[in-house]
Order: structure tokens, then C-alpha cells, then sequence
């Protein structure tokens, strides 16, 4: 089953935290990003998703709501990171 794209509006502030050590690097949230600040990375041989230029982040949240894992959190005020803590 193919998730359905979000249609997430810009919420400043708002960042979203990848716990690397469940991503899995299937790429939905990859492939939802309209500003292309997602990639998959390697490490250790698994992939998984990293945010670069964090910045520009909108705060969408598109990334967290394609994400069929759930391994992606939307967090105000922090500065974004690959949390692989939870």
C-alpha cells in the first residue's frame, strides 16, 4: 500500500528529529520533501535519512507523515539531528 502524500503547511520553528537507529532508508521521506533537504546516507552499511541545510527547513512535517516507520518526530525550537537516542 502506497502512503498518501501529505500536504503539510510551512510551520517555522519546527524541525524534524530521525531516530537513524529504526529508519530503515526506504526514502518516502526523502521522496516527500519539496525543498530536497533529505537524503539517505550510509554508515555501517544500513542506510538511513539525514536533513541537511536545516535552515531552510520549512517545518511541513511532510517527511514525518510519509514516513511509514515512524521514526521521524517534529520538534520545536531544537536544532535539528539524526537522534539515534530514543
Amino acid at each position: 500500500m502506497t502512503p498518501l502524500r501529505p500536504t503539510g503547511r510551512p510551520r517555522p520553528g519546527w524541525t524534524p528529529a530521525i531516530d537513524i537507529s529504526r529508519c530503515t532508508g526506504c526514502g518516502w521521506c526523502v521522496a516527500a520533501c519539496d525543498s530536497h533537504l533529505l537524503s539517505l546516507e550510509v554508515a555501517q552499511w544500513k542506510k538511513h535519512a539525514v536533513l541537511h541545510d536545516a535552515l531552510r527547513c520549512t517545518g511541513c512535517s511532510d517527511c514525518a507523515v510519509a514516513c511509514p516507520f515512524h521514526v521521524i518526530t517534529m520538534r520545536k525550537g531544537e536544532s535539528p539531528t539524526s537522534d539515534a537516542s530514543h
